[in-house]
């Protein structure tokens, strides 16, 4: 066995991870989902939300307590009057580690098994221009954690740009990170760090993200548009992710919407995300103010009246009203929430944006669709993968 599945094992098997019958291990199962979505809780409010029995109940929290996937908080005083002992998901003795990577730079930050990162231990530095100088940079910064004798480190996860195989951690393609293209980020910092390493791809992890902390925790068929840097699409469909058959599906942006239009990073011209994205705003605002700017300056400078962008802003929004309407009427969503900065440059944008893809989209289809902005956000939506894969130690998940 490698060196470095040992040690992942190791540091799982610290937890003493259960192996009772299914039935409960399916229960311990829920009890921390239940946790991961409520937060700290008391036992009669898992009693309550899982259904099973009170006796049940206290033998499964005091198993997860045993085995250190919960902890006791400080108790509160219940409906009845009682004071109720608060329970919440390991974030003292053991920890996570997210990592983003987009374009421009990347983002490292720890979290206890709640999901929610550190921000205050959060580190983020410059993309580099290399894939040996990102592995090791990644390493370095993540092993100040996975190496912490104060807390059990139970893996990293990893948000990435571009097409990537989650089941091995390759990178087929990263259109505008063309250095990651082909690599095996996932097992490469796997074996830096001794430590097991989940790659999700980044519109998968904004699923994720807006599912655990957004507007979709309760839909079953809703879709989020990432225009940030370049355009991708994840789509929940039925409760269920919808990958393709190597997880590379939603690649919206890749979609030609002008045949002879502006080269894209994937080598084609006039794809969607060279029209439909913040980047291309701003890029349209440099060529008319003729200068550089960043999207935090252009907003600031819009915001006072500086420079005018309604045009600019305009012609985005038409060609991302043609994305929308795509996804209407392949997906029939409930709901589309938008990553990105677009929709803040004015408060009537998301309604625009509506009435434009409304005008496009099959009438059926778009009745009663949400579209607005999402609240999560990549970082997130990586730890959540890694928290998929660990809490499956500890038993199934039933849909």
């Amino acid at each position: 066995m490698k060196e470095r599945d040992r040690n992942s094992e190791g540091a799982l098997a610290s937890l003493a991870t259960p192996r009772p019958a299914t039935l409960k291990r399916i229960n311990m199962r829920r009890f921390l989902e239940e946790l991961r979505l409520r937060g700290p809780s008391t036992r009669a409010e898992l009693t309550r939300a899982t259904g099973v029995a009170p006796p049940t109940s206290s033998s499964i929290i005091a198993d997860l307590l045993e085995t250190g996937w919960l902890e006791a908080a400080d108790s509160r005083v219940t409906p009845k009057g009682r004071p109720g002992r608060i329970f919440r998901l390991a974030t003292s003795s053991a920890q996570v580690v997210g990592v983003l990577i987009q374009i421009e730079r990347c983002f490292v930050a720890p979290a206890g098994l709640d999901g929610i990162p550190r921000k205050e231990d959060s580190v983020s530095f410059p993309t580099p221009r290399s894939y040996s100088e990102l592995l090791a940079t990644l390493a370095e910064h993540t092993q100040a954690f996975t190496r912490d004798p104060t807390r059990r480190c139970l893996g990293i996860g990893l948000g990435v740009p571009g097409l990537v195989d989650e089941a091995s951690g390759r990178i087929a393609l990263s259109p505008n990170l063309h250095f990651l293209d082909g690599q095996t980020l996932g097992p490469d910092l796997a074996s830096l760090t001794d430590v097991q390493v989940t790659c999700t791809q980044e519109e998968h992890a904004l699923c994720l993200a807006e599912q655990h902390l957004g507007k979709a925790k309760n839909l079953s068929d809703f879709a989020v548009l990432d225009v940030s840097a370049g355009m991708g699409m994840g789509v929940v469909s039925g409760g269920r992710y919808m990958s393709g058959r190597r997880g590379f599906a939603g690649e919206i942006g890749h979609v030609t919407v002008e045949p002879n239009g502006k080269l894209c990073g994937c080598g084609n011209r006039g794809c969607l995300e060279t029209v439909a994205t913040d980047s291309a705003f701003l890029n349209e605002v440099r060529a008319r103010i003729q200068g550089d700017i960043t999207i935090e300056e252009a907003l600031s400078q819009s915001q006072k009246g500086q420079i005018d962008i309604r045009k600019d802003l305009d012609r985005t929004l038409d060609y991302l009203a043609i994305g929308i309407a795509a996804i209407t009427n392949l997906f029939n969503p409930e709901a589309i929430f938008i990553h990105g900065r677009l929709l803040d440059f004015d408060e009537q944008a998301a309604k625009r944006l509506t009435e434009k893809a409304k005008e496009r989209a099959l009438p059926p289809s778009f009745d009663e669709v949400i579209i607005e902005k999402a609240q999560g956000n990549k970082l997130y939506g990586a730890l959540a993968g890694l928290l998929d894969s660990v809490f499956a130690t500890v038993g199934p998940r039933l849909s």
